[in-house]
C-alpha cells in the first residue's frame, strides 16, 4: 500500500512539473509606456527560433496615447531590433527570452534614454545605453564606453553582445579582435554569436589561431582587386606594384561626389606617374548607364574608372572591408590597408603619406660613392713610428783631411 501511494505521489509530482514547464510557452511580450501625448510607429524585427530552425519576423508597435502591447514568439533567446518608422537611423536592440514580459518606458522620442525592464541582461544593457548613447556621435568616445564595460565585466554575456552589435567591426577590426579576446569563453558561446546574427564572424575577415583566439585576417596578405572598366572590360589593380593606392567606392546617392572627384583630380595631377600609384573610383550600383554618365561628367584623368555591379555583396568588397557608401581604402606598397573609412580628408592624408615616403637609394644609382665605406677610427691601422737606424761607427779621418788640419 505504501509503495502504491509513493508511486502515486511521484506520478503527481511529475504531472505538476510538466504542467508548470508547459505554462512557459514560446512567447514573450513587449509593453510600451510613454506619456499620453506620444504617438508613433515602431518596427520590431527579430529572429523567432523554433524546432525547425526559425524565421525572421517583423511586427509593428503602434503607439496610441503613449501605450502599445505586442506579443512575440521564440523558443531560444533572441534580439529584438526596435526602429522608429519615421527615422530609420533611430533604433535600439533589446534582449528577450521566452516567458519575458518586457516593459519599455521613457519620453518616447529619445530611444537611447528608454528604460527597459523584464530580464536582468536587458536592464544592464538599458543602463549602459542611457549613458553611452549620449556619446554615439563621437565614434572614439562610444567605443571607449564599450571597452570600459567589457574590461570590467569579461564574464558577462552582455560584453559579447555589445561587441557583436554595438562595435563597428569593419571600421576598427583590430580593436575588435583585441577586446574580443579578453572576454571569457563562457560568455561568447556559439548560440550567442548566432543570436546576434554574426555567424559569418569566422570567415573572410576573421579566423582563429592555434590557441583559439580571434585573428583579423584581412591584413595578412595583399590581394589584387579585379574590377570592371569601361575601356578594357576588366582591370586588375595590383597594390604591391606601386608606392600607394587610394580607392573610392560610391553610389548614385552620394551627395559629396563632386568634392571627391575634385580631390582625386588634384592627387592625379600631383602624382602624375601612374606606374607608381593607383587612384581608382569604383561605382557600386547595378545601373551601368548612370555610371557612364558619372565618368563622362567629372573626367578624372590618370585614374581607374571602375564598376562593381554587385555592390557590397561582392566577396572582394567584403575582403576589402567596404562597410558602407561612400567608402575609402588606402593601401601601402605591401598592399596593407593604412586607412579604411568614410572621411575624405583622412583618406587623402594617408595616401599622400605613402606617396611622399622617400625610397632608399640603391648602390647602382649612387655609383662609386657608395662602393667605398668611410673608414672608421677602429678600421684605421695605427700609425707606425719609424725604427731608429743603428748608430754608425765613427770613421777615421782621411789622410788628406788630416794633412789640411795640420797645415792650418
Amino acid at each position: 500500500m505504501k509503495t502504491f501511494v509513493s508511486k502515486m505521489y511521484a506520478l503527481m509530482a511529475c504531472i505538476m512539473v510538466l504542467m508548470m514547464t508547459g505554462c512557459v510557452k514560446n512567447e514573450f511580450k513587449i509593453d510600451f509606456e510613454f506619456p499620453k501625448d506620444h504617438i508613433g510607429n515602431y518596427l520590431l524585427t527579430y529572429y523567432a527560433w523554433d524546432s525547425r530552425g526559425g524565421r525572421w519576423i517583423e511586427q509593428t508597435a503602434s503607439i496610441q496615447e503613449g501605450v502599445a502591447s505586442v506579443g512575440c514568439i521564440t523558443r531560444l533567446p533572441t534580439l529584438v531590433y526596435v526602429t522608429d518608422a519615421s527615422s530609420p537611423s533611430n533604433s535600439v536592440i533589446i534582449y528577450a527570452e521566452r516567458g519575458d514580459k518586457i516593459n519599455i518606458s521613457g519620453e518616447g522620442r529619445d530611444m537611447g534614454a528608454w528604460i527597459v525592464k523584464g530580464n536582468k541582461l536587458s536592464e544592464r544593457w538599458s543602463s549602459w545605453r542611457n549613458e553611452a548613447y549620449k556619446k554615439k556621435s563621437n565614434n572614439k568616445a562610444f567605443e571607449k564606453s564599450i571597452e570600459d564595460y567589457v574590461k570590467k565585466h569579461p564574464s558577462d554575456q552582455l560584453s559579447a553582445i555589445l561587441m557583436l552589435t554595438e562595435w563597428n567591426r569593419r571600421e576598427n577590426p583590430d580593436g575588435f579582435v583585441k577586446l574580443w579576446n579578453t572576454i571569457d569563453k563562457s560568455a561568447k558561446d556559439t548560440q550567442l554569436i548566432e543570436m546576434c546574427g554574426v555567424s559569418d564572424l569566422l570567415g573572410v575577415e576573421f579566423t582563429t589561431d592555434a590557441k583559439g583566439n580571434l585573428v583579423y585576417s584581412k591584413k595578412s596578405g595583399a590581394k589584387d582587386l579585379i574590377v570592371r572598366s569601361r575601356d578594357n572590360g576588366l582591370d586588375t589593380l595590383k597594390f604591391t606594384k606601386v608606392k600607394g593606392s587610394i580607392l573610392y567606392f560610391y553610389s548614385e546617392n552620394n551627395g559629396d561626389r563632386k568634392e571627391v572627384a575634385d580631390s582625386l583630380k588634384t592627387l592625379s595631377n600631383a602624382y602624375k606617374d601612374s606606374t607608381k600609384r593607383v587612384i581608382a573610383d569604383i561605382y557600386m550600383d547595378s545601373d551601368s548607364t548612370t555610371w557612364v554618365n558619372f565618368i563622362r561628367r567629372d573626367s578624372i584623368n590618370g585614374g581607374v574608372r571602375a564598376w562593381q555591379p554587385r555592390g557590397l555583396a561582392e566577396e572582394s568588397m567584403v575582403r576589402m572591408g567596404v562597410a558602407r557608401l561612400p567608402w575609402f581604402v588606402v593601401k601601402d606598397k605591401q598592399g596593407k590597408e593604412t586607412y579604411g573609412g568614410d572621411d575624405l580628408k583622412e583618406a587623402v592624408k594617408a595616401f599622400k603619406k605613402e606617396m611622399d615616403k622617400k625610397e632608399p637609394k640603391s648602390s647602382e644609382k649612387s655609383g662609386s660613392k657608395t662602393d667605398k665605406k668611410p673608414e672608421s677610427k677602429s678600421d684605421k691601422k695605427p700609425a707606425q713610428t719609424p725604427k731608429p737606424e743603428p748608430a754608425k761607427k765613427p770613421q777615421k779621418p782621411h789622410k788628406i783631411n788630416k794633412a789640411i788640419e795640420n797645415a792650418n
